[in-house]
């Protein structure tokens, strides 16, 4: 169970992108130069001068969802949830080059605002201590409010995750409890269980505690009013049925966007203050600035109002293809992603006045190809490696992010190369198998083949003569995704191997990939990428999980045990991996478990605990983290291809923007820069129209 809440599809900006709006403010006449206008006027005073009306009133963004299905209850059986990160506040801000962390009171210099020199950012987690090897404190920012001015502390923080605790299933189980407390009204405590009372010993290293503390991203306190009564009537149920009663009510009570807006129940310095603002394409939010509470329109003042210009913020809403539309036609002010020639967002089909701002390459940010070891097919060593080998990777990254944003990966370890060339010699990653890059027919045909698997009239089919067949499945809402799994889905149809190739929305894939929903899918274009080493050899039960092992397999939602057999994705977790690095050695027919003959024997279920456990030195952490490694160069439970180059692109006329090296495009709350910026208040409209050309 994630402390602050797994993050859900509204929690990053890979699908934030602006909106169109009626207001004419906001579509002023551009003046686009090819030098600034460098004249001056020498007033004789110290005066500055007028800065006049803004060039607009609204910051565009876009998320794909719709009004009619939205909901802000993240237990609903499908999450509906995406674009709630615009309606909360920021739990905490991370630096994209170092992933280093800043909380409440961060400060940033502001040479694009002519208002003024710096700003001071509000954030929910103002900071936290570890008390190593169990406890962590974490400190909240007491001006954090709902929209309707009740307090957003610790309090209603404990009550959410109470609910949470017992949605989860855990109100009659016996080897669980609920870890945490508001020790006081701004500040949370959370431990591991320490052994007593029957728990297991879960003691955590300092490092791997203060990892998960005050995290910027995960699901915010829904408010009281509405996660009390159902905390009540969980602690009062007698039975499992009463339980399971509660939870059908729970999961099925819908926080309609009207909803939210009537009874307060966001945070974050824009709300929605009026049904006029609900429409069928567009959410319009009003700024909770000192103004606004003086005349009554809003209950308190948000600290990072008064950082900005921009009253309003607009969210479209829509498919992908909407989105490309919008960005298009110019109504976008800021989006996440870089432009590139034959990238999704390029010179061609962007106008002038949407350039990029910033980009950077992620060091926690890349892609993999998801496999389901509960297909029959991805079962078999050899049929995972002939599909690796079947595929151009190259051509998958291009086709779906562009050249410009993919940079394929080159040591094969399950993490990104950031963290592979940090973590390990380079002597053991060059002893690594290198699995290829580029489409290889003709290996991809031996290992089937030593599979047991056989061609028939240009089609493969298994030992029992059943073709050869699997699911690629991708979201729809993320466009970079389509090239990539029609890529998988080209190469492996020519090879012969079967593809059903289905895109799908965003509330349907995400539910098809949840273990506790039975993982509806053969495999998945997905998401890859964590800060920390210790991360990516981890278990970790929730969907959006990208660790090398899952939750339990008869208990989806929990982490493995150390004696745990098979997680909840089908993969034995005692098994062997050859003596020599590097070796790919295997029986004919090799199966889920090869028995190697000259084989080591390792306890994925329990390395992933060693890791995180405290006392290890150095070196023995080492070791455990090569044998991970070797792992997945060996067995391939899935593919991670590629990094990215990623950025922002925004309206360069209407606003104003920091410099691409400014600090201020240097912090991100969970994926991508749109929600700090905005929330943060570092967005600042023009005083004027004037633009340079793009290049």
């Amino acid at each position: 169970m994630g402390l602050a809440g797994c993050p859900s599809g509204s929690g990053g900006d890979s699908t934030d992108e602006p909106e169109e709006t009626d207001d004419p403010a906001a579509t002023p006449t551009a003046t686009p130069t090819d030098e600034a206008d460098g004249s001056e006027t020498d007033s004789g005073t110290e005066s500055p001068t007028p800065l006049g009306e803004p060039a607009t009133d609204v910051v565009r963004v876009f998320q794909a969802n719709s009004p009619d299905v939205f909901d802000g209850n993240v237990w609903a059986p499908q999450d509906n949830t995406t674009g709630i990160a615009f309606m909360t506040d920021l739990q905490a801000v991370r630096n994209v080059h170092t992933r280093q962390m800043a909380y409440s009171g961060v400060e940033f210099e502001t040479p694009w605002k002519p208002r003024t020199d710096s700003v001071s950012v509000m954030t929910w987690y103002s900071g936290y201590e570890v008390d190593a090897p169990y406890d962590v404190y974490e400190t909240h920012d007491d001006r954090a409010t709902y929209w309707n001015g009740d307090p957003l502390d610790a309090e209603a923080r404990e009550t959410h995750f109470h609910v949470d605790y017992f949605q989860a299933g855990n109100k009659f189980t016996e080897d669980t409890a609920f870890t945490q407390e508001a020790a006081s009204q701004w500040e949370y405590h959370w431990w591991n269980t320490d052994g007593s009372d029957g728990l297991p010993d879960d003691a955590q290293a300092e490092h791997v505690l203060a990892s998960q503390a005050a995290p910027n991203d995960g699901d915010m306190p829904i408010h009281p009013d509405f996660t009390q009564p159902y905390l009540e009537q969980y602690q009062d149920a007698s039975s499992t049925d009463e339980v399971s009663s509660v939870t059908d009510e729970l999961v099925s009570d819908r926080i309609s966007l009207q909803r939210l807006m009537e009874n307060g129940w966001g945070s974050g310095p824009y709300e929605i203050r009026s049904e006029d603002g609900i429409g069928s394409a567009e959410l319009t939010l009003r700024l909770r600035d000192e103004a606004a509470a003086e005349a009554g329109d809003t209950a308190t003042a948000h600290p990072n109002a008064a950082n900005t210009n921009v009253p309003k913020l607009a969210i479209q809403w829509g498919d992908g293809e909407r989105r490309q539309t919008l960005a298009s036609n110019g109504a976008l002010d800021l989006n996440g992603n870089i432009v590139a020639p034959n990238g999704l967002y390029s010179r061609e089909t962007l106008p002038d006045h949407m350039q990029e701002l910033t980009r950077w390459l992620r060091s926690e940010g890349g892609d993999k190809w998801r496999l389901n070891w509960n297909n029959p097919h991805l079962q078999n060593l050899w049929v995972r490696r002939a599909l690796v080998a079947a595929v151009d990777w190259n051509a998958a990254g291009a086709n779906g992010w562009g050249d410009a944003r993919s940079v394929p990966i080159e040591n094969h370890t399950y993490m990104l190369d950031a963290q592979s060339q940090s973590v390990f010699s380079g002597e053991f990653l060059d002893s690594l198998h290198a699995w290829p890059m580029e489409s290889d027919t003709e290996a991809a045909a031996e290992y089937l083949r030593r599979g047991g698997y056989s061609k028939q009239g240009g089609q493969w089919v298994d030992a029992t003569g059943n073709p050869a067949t699997i699911d690629v499945i991708f979201p729809s809402s993320i466009a970079d995704y389509a090239g990539a799994a029609q890529t998988i889905r080209a190469n492996l149809s020519n090879f012969g191997f079967g593809v059903n190739f289905s895109s799908q929305g965003w509330s349907t894939w995400s539910n098809n990939l949840r273990a506790d929903n039975g993982l509806n899918y053969d495999s998945s274009v997905f998401w890859h990428g964590y800060g920390e080493p210790f991360n990516y050899y981890n278990s970790s039960a929730g969907w959006v999980s990208g660790s090398l092992v899952m939750g339990k397999a008869d208990a989806p939602t929990q982490r493995v045990d150390p004696d745990t057999e098979t997680d909840a994705q089908g993969k034995p977790l005692q098994v062997e991996i050859p003596s020599e690095v590097g070796s790919i050695e295997a029986p004919d027919e090799a199966g889920i478990d090869p028995d190697l003959s000259d084989g080591e024997e390792i306890n994925l279920a329990s390395i992933v605990h060693e890791i995180r456990e405290p006392g290890a030195t150095e070196e023995e952490i080492q070791e455990l983290y090569r044998k991970c490694a070797r792992y997945y160069n060996y067995y391939l439970p899935h593919f991670v291809f590629h990094q990215y180059n990623w950025g922002a692109w925004g309206n360069v006329r209407d606003f104003e923007w920091p410099d691409p090296g400014h600090r201020g495009f240097d912090f991100e709350r969970g994926f991508g820069i749109s929600t700090a910026l905005i929330l943060g208040g570092l967005v600042e409209a023009s005083y004027d129209t004037e633009f340079q050309l793009p290049e």
